[in-house]
């Protein structure tokens, strides 16, 4: 995970954490309003959590991972047919490098601290 990812375990405090599957009701009803299930490498512990807090929602991030060092991309490497759109509306074409997740945002990236 990045140094900007702020996801770390609530038992052990290890960063080393991972999406997990959704696997009942109770975890796709959390997904509806951006609360993840994700599991610690280090422990093993399963809990929720947003990808990404609050005060950096606003900011560009993978959907996927809540990474925010994300690098500027073509838009010949953004798949389907959102690129099209995605270079007439003049959208960053990002990717986020830990997971390769390629996509399109309306957000800025948050600079540099």
């Amino acid at each position: 995970m990045s140094s900007q990812n702020p996801i770390a375990c609530p038992e052990c405090h290890s960063t080393e954490v991972r999406r997990s599957r959704r696997r009942s009701l109770e975890d796709h009803a959390f997904g509806f309003v951006g609360i993840l299930p994700w599991r610690c490498e280090s422990c093993a512990l399963r809990y929720h959590a947003r990808p990404v807090p609050l005060r950096h929602f606003f900011y560009a991030h993978c959907s996927l991972c809540g990474n925010m060092d994300l690098e500027r991309i073509s838009f010949e490497h953004v798949p389907g047919m959102g690129s099209v759109l995605g270079r007439i509306l003049r959208l960053s074409a990002l990717r986020c490098d830990p997971c390769r997740h390629k996509f399109l945002s309306l957000r800025p990236l948050k600079a540099e601290e």
